[in-house]
This record gives C-alpha cells, structure tokens and sequence, in this order.
C-alpha cells in the first residue's frame, strides 16, 4: 500500500543580526521530498510486481525440487518396507506399514488445521466486536483450536509408538539399512512440511500479484 508523503520547508528570512552559522546550516537543509506522482506510483508497483513474480519463480523452482525428493524418499520407503518383510514376523511387518502411514496422515492432518485455524484467526481480526458474524467465526476458532489439541495428543501417541517399531527394525536391520529407514521416516516429515509451506507461499505471493494487476488496470 503506497502513501503519498507531502514535506514543506519553512522560507528562512535572515537579518543582519542573524548568526551567519546559523544561516549556513539553514541553507544546508534537505530539499523538500518531491510529490510521487500517478506515473511514479504506477512503476513502483510494476516494479513489485516483476520482483514478485521472480520471487514466485524461485518458489515454484523450489516445489519441484521437493516433489523431486519426496518421490526420492518414497522410492527410499519402498525398499526399506521390501527388506522389512523379508526379515520382519508379518505381524511386524503390519506394525510398520501403519506406523509409516500414520506418520504421513498425522503431519498432513496437524498441517491442515494449523492452516484453517490461522485463517480463522486472521478473520477474526479483521472483525468488530458486535459484527453479526464475529460468533460463527469465534466458535468456528474454537472447534479447530479443540481438533488441533487432539491432533497433538494423537502425534504424541504415535510418537510412542514409534519408538516401539524404532527398536523392534534395529533388531532386524543392519546398521545402514536401519539408517535408511530412519532417514525416511524422518524425512517424510519434513518434506511434507516443505511442500505445505511453499505452496502457501506461492498461493499468497498469487494473490498478492492479482490485487496489483487488478489496481493497475483500474487506472488504465
């Protein structure tokens, strides 16, 4: 959002019993800012606008390298579950396959509601006290805030659990292949996250590009 800055110098009138520093500091005064006119704000936004969509492309770089990885790290998965069944009873075998899906369904899920309960939030802000829909937001909040507490305490539990199937693959595994299943695991995680945040990003810096376009075609 631009603002136009309007400074004024004071006309200085010395007489002759003026102190002649004083006078010289006085001519050393700034300029008064010049007035940005239409034509000036017109540029700097398309000047935002091309820096926002280099920044988009760097992001949109970015998804791709982390869709890159996260094939990588699946195809790191599906070997690791082939050495797991060839080793493993088949009861633990099915101890593992849940434990890698609930680490994928658990970080999407906590991801999901961190994002809608935000969103809520922000629209909350934007809201006066007796707007007529300031309680639909509010119990709208609450119950995501309710579902995101619960989330936390089922992550918690699979953290556990983790920990289980952790020390039953180190009984089987080598110490390289138990390092690749740790890596794995580890790393599903994180690039779940990645890829959640760069898409928001990318969603916004979106966003913020169409609101300039559309106050630049306004003025044309």
């Amino acid at each position: 959002k631009e603002s136009e800055l309007l400074t004024t110098s004071n006309t200085i009138y010395p007489s002759c019993d003026v102190n002649p520093r004083l006078t010289v500091a006085s001519v050393d005064l700034p300029p008064a800012s010049p007035v940005p006119t239409m034509s000036s704000l017109q540029q700097k936004k398309q000047e935002l606008m091309l820096r926002l969509s280099k920044k988009l492309s760097v992001l949109r770089s970015e998804s791709v390298a982390v869709s890159e990885e996260i094939s990588v790290n699946e195809a790191l998965g599906v070997t690791v579950t082939e050495r797991v069944e060839k080793v493993a009873r088949s009861q633990e075998v099915a101890k593992f396959r849940l434990h890698v899906k609930e680490v994928g369904h658990i970080t999407s899920l906590l991801l999901s509601l961190s994002g809608r309960l935000a969103r809520a939030e922000n629209a909350l802000l934007t809201l006066s006290t007796n707007h007529q829909d300031r309680k639909l937001y509010e119990e709208k909040r609450d119950k995501l805030l309710c579902q995101l507490n619960e989330a936390k305490q089922l992550k918690s539990n699979i953290d556990q659990r983790s920990n289980n199937v952790s020390s039953m693959l180190y009984n089987y595994l080598t110490g390289e292949e138990y390092a690749d299943y740790d890596h794995f695991i580890n790393m599903k995680s994180k690039l779940l996250v990645d890829s959640r945040e760069i898409a928001e990003k990318i969603t916004l810096g979106e966003e913020q590009l169409a609101a300039l376009k559309e106050t630049l075609d306004q003025v044309r």
